[in-house]
């Protein structure tokens, strides 16, 4: 009896194998980002093809928040749209910060890394809610892009913004 499921088993499992075909491969673009007690992990297959860094202890995380803004490169069949980020300011192996950005679905703000908590004291989560809520307008709310840092390292002055350029007035108000 043992026999007969050994091999009616063993027979199941080979042709669900052969339908189900061979597994999928790991997509190259995806990144997976990691908050632990010892600081920020990114990896990816196309971090670690460019050699670009991949962990930042928590001394040089220095900002932490929430970006809404134009796609850089627009869809194929949509055009334009927004993206919704989660980003980082970081130093870089020269100490100059850099900004790294991850998708916004990488993070659940109603339940962040506890290592993140312990790590930002004073994390302000009424500011990340708040570009999360201008987020929700949609994806053509090309009016609502902004950034909304939520934590910054004290003694770290926030980069230079340029100013707002302001609207031309139209020459014919007719």
């Amino acid at each position: 009896m043992f026999f007969i499921h050994f091999v009616r088993d063993t027979m199941w499992s080979r042709i669900k194998r052969w339908f189900a075909g061979p597994p999928a491969a790991e997509d190259p673009l995806r990144e997976i980002v990691r908050f632990d007690d010892a600081g920020l992990t990114r990896t990816g297959e196309l971090a670690r093809a460019m050699g670009l860094q991949q962990f930042w202890p928590w001394h040089d995380v220095h900002e932490f928040g929430f970006a809404f803004t134009q796609a850089i490169y627009p869809d194929p069949w949509f055009g334009d749209y927004m993206e919704s980020l989660w980003f980082v300011r970081v130093a870089n192996e020269d100490g100059a910060l850099m900004r790294m950005e991850f998708d916004e679905r990488v993070l659940d703000i109603d339940d962040l890394p506890p290592a993140l908590l312990r790590h930002m004291p004073g994390l302000d989560m009424d500011t990340l809610r708040a570009g999360r809520a201008t987020a929700a307008r949609g994806l053509r709310h090309y009016e609502g892009e902004g950034e909304w840092v939520a934590w910054r390292r004290d003694g770290v002055t926030p980069p230079a913004t340029p100013p707002a350029t302001p609207p031309t007035p139209d020459p014919d108000p007719a």
